[in-house]
């Protein structure tokens, strides 16, 4: 077992260049209290017209406002990227960072899914009433782990649509189970980790331990959520845009399409869901080569979003 705030999972997809003639958008940084705690992001809004506001909410493990993480430290700053991209189509944004990078102390083994979900819905809060955005229409747009998260916050908050993007669609532990099987983790080790998950199902797991940085009850919440996730989002009643990269590299194997499957039972469940798969894009929604999200990826996102602030 691992200690310490890492998980290995999933990050988030994003975005490219201005258009010709975009104006800007401009940053400033935030704080809002949330359960005893001082969080602290980026608020970044539009440099003309306002029209929404998107929450961010991002990938697994120790990953920052920006998208990056000390497990992976080339990875390009996403969700900065992200939230540029959007003020510039007229999309304000909050991102801020995870409860534990901001205080340490935070003890792991008790901090769970449910911590994070009051952490997003205090930034719900903040950013309906930041000046900027208090007539606004407020999106959730929530990235592989976030992504599970996403519908949830919508459900207990109320917001005007949900993009969900790159997430695991069936149970995550058996997800991580194949990805561990793709890297040639050695099969003592890999049986492990399937002990591990089969004690955190049925609460033998050990008291304050950690598995892949996370306590038993952080990994029981996202098993049921993402286990769940197709029929949450199906029976959500907000807009709804899901965004599957079809070379999503932390869906391995057969992972991708079943993964592809149950997004598309969501869209036949619903009229008011769209599915967009993005050939060549990676979890990140990136082009091979590239540093930042494709204007594809951009363009989705923010059409999708510009298109529900006319309705």
């Amino acid at each position: 077992m691992q200690r310490g705030p890492g998980a290995f999972l999933l990050l988030c997809s994003l975005l490219a260049g201005p258009p010709a003639g975009a104006l800007e958008a401009a940053s400033r940084e935030v704080s809002f209290e949330s359960a005893g705690y001082r969080l602290v992001g980026t608020l970044t809004i539009p440099a003309g017209r306002v029209l929404a506001a998107v929450l961010i909410l991002p990938g697994s493990g120790p990953t920052d406002r920006n998208g990056l993480s000390r497990l992976s430290p080339s990875m390009p700053p996403i969700y900065r990227q992200w939230a540029e991209r959007l003020g510039e189509a007229g999309i304000g944004a909050l991102r801020h960072d995870k409860r534990f990078l901001t205080h340490p102390d935070v003890d792991m083994p008790s901090f769970d899914q449910e911590a994070q979900i009051a952490d997003s819905l205090s930034a719900l809060g903040f950013l309906r009433s930041t000046p900027e955005f208090a007539s606004k229409p407020v999106f959730i747009v929530g990235h592989s782990e976030g992504g599970s998260l996403a519908p949830i916050v919508a459900q207990r908050a109320g917001v005007a649509g949900v993009a969900v993007v790159n997430t695991v669609q069936f149970a995550v532990d058996e997800l991580v189970v194949a990805q561990l099987g793709g890297m040639n983790l050695p099969p003592d080790k890999l049986d492990e980790v399937k002990r591990f998950f089969a004690q955190i199902k049925d609460g033998s797991f050990p008291r304050g331990g950690l598995l892949l940085g996370a306590g038993a009850n952080y990994w029981r919440q996202w098993i049921k959520y993402s286990a769940d996730s197709p029929a949450t989002l199906a029976r959500l009643r907000v807009p709804l845009l899901l965004v599957q990269c079809m070379s999503d590299e932390t869906l391995p194997g057969e992972t991708l399409a079943r993964n592809v499957v149950a997004l598309r039972s969501v869209v036949a469940a619903r009229k008011d869901a769209q599915l967009r798969e993005l050939e060549g894009h990676d979890h990140l929604g990136m082009l091979p080569g590239s540093r930042e999200p494709s204007a594809e990826f951009v363009r989705v996102l923010s059409d999708w979003v510009r298109g529900r602030t006319s309705r």
